[in-house]
């Protein structure tokens, strides 16, 4: 018998739910309707990851495009020199170091003149790439600083930045961080950004590089009038000051060892001059107050040992260029 005050429910429950969520305003997913999401949602993604990588590929080849530009005329006028630069080094670190000093060398008109400097073991001297990875760490020593009299022409006109020191030679590494956006790994880099994060640096890189590394690259070219060039050879004495890690160019400057000593005119490449002498020179500490920190005693050797050096080359130029230093 049916409960009297309850209402009868006509034809199919499933039906009769339907109906009163449609009148209450709740939907009930199908299988179809879901899948349609589905659709819909990968379907964005899909399209948004599409125009993304389109995005980058378009700032990916406009930034090459760039690159290409400032490679055609400043690399047009780099590569040449440093290919020059690198042939001369791998030369010198092969070839007979018998003495050679030409006459231009002879008149010492190099000492006041803009130039490259670099300083690397000889056994470091194999290839371009070893050259370019010694040169991106080397730094001026005492050598370059006692043999060269390049005047320092910021500070002379009073310009706040433009330091005690002169800022010649300029360094090989310089020369080669200033023309990094023009090499094929760079190129490579960029072509294997594969995120706009990635890509942010290297457009970076490039704007920075705009700013004052092609500028200083463009003045190297234009100044720069000789490669000096030191090659050190490796002795026992120094490898005794390694504590069993690898022969370092520090640990040669601290003992007697022989050093060839190049001047190749830029950007021509053409050898001026061509030495082989071993530069050793006694610390004798002076003064009231004797320095005892071993970094530092280190360091005033290292110095002692590169100005001796650099007088044995000054003796073989010639009395003229010694008489200019007293000056």
């Amino acid at each position: 018998m049916v409960e009297l005050g309850k209402k009868r429910q006509r034809g199919l429950p499933a039906v009769a739910r339907a109906r009163e969520d449609r009148g209450s305003g709740r939907a009930r997913w199908t299988t179809q309707a879901g899948l349609v999401a589905l659709a819909v949602v990968v379907g964005g993604f899909v399209a948004h990851r599409f125009i993304s990588e389109r995005v980058l590929a378009d700032e990916r080849q406009g930034l090459l495009a760039k690159q290409r530009a400032v490679s055609v005329t400043l690399g047009e006028q780099w590569f040449p020199v440093r290919d020059r630069i690198e042939n001369a080094i791998l030369a010198a670190a092969t070839s007979d170091p018998s003495d050679f000093v030409s006459p231009e060398a002879h008149r010492g008109a190099f000492r006041t003149q803009p130039g490259l400097y670099l300083r690397m073991r000889v056994a470091d001297a194999r290839d371009a790439t070893t050259i370019r990875r010694v040169a991106a760490d080397a730094r001026k020593d005492a050598l370059a600083t006692c043999l060269l009299r390049e005047p320092n022409e910021r500070g002379v006109r009073g310009e706040i930045d433009g330091g005690a020191f002169a800022e010649q030679p300029w360094n090989l590494g310089q020369a080669y961080a200033a023309t990094r956006i023009l090499t094929d790994d760079w190129v490579r880099d960029v072509q294997g950004a594969n995120d706009d994060l990635r890509l942010r640096v290297f457009r970076e890189q490039y704007d920075r590089a705009i700013a004052s590394d092609v500028p200083l690259a463009i003045d190297i070219l234009k100044r720069a009038q000789f490669l000096l060039l030191a090659l050190d050879e490796d002795v026992a004495e120094a490898a005794q000051l390694t504590d069993g890690g690898g022969l370092t160019e520090e640990a040669l400057q601290l003992v007697r060892h022989p050093t060839r000593v190049y001047l190749f005119a830029l950007p021509s490449g053409k050898e001026l001059l061509r030495l082989r002498r071993s530069g050793e020179a006694r610390v004798i500490p002076a003064g009231e107050r004797v320095v005892t920190d071993e970094e530092t005693l280190d360091a005033m050797q290292r110095q002692a040992n590169n100005c001796a050096l650099a007088r044995l080359v000054l003796e073989e130029l010639g009395p003229q260029v010694a008489t200019s230093d007293a000056k």
